[in-house]
């Protein structure tokens, strides 16, 4: 067992709390899609994009936490 690689159980809770997080997928998604056509590099989704993430991060987090003790 000392030779076995350490798991980050942190992939797993992202994957199991993105389901809950589908409302700021969807935003990111749409806005990707409306800038698709953008050749000025002026427009980008980076709010979107922090949204989501932030979504999964707070579902995590208290899962993560408990398992760092």
């Amino acid at each position: 067992m000392a030779d076995e690689e350490p798991v980050d159980p942190k992939q797993y809770y992202e994957e199991s709390c993105k389901p809950k997080c589908v409302k700021p997928l969807l935003e990111y998604q749409e806005c990707i899609k409306r800038i698709q056509g953008d050749e000025s590099g002026h427009k980008h989704c980076t709010g979107q994009y922090f949204d989501y993430w932030s979504c999964v991060d707070r579902c995590v987090a208290p899962k993560l936490f408990t398992k760092l003790k």
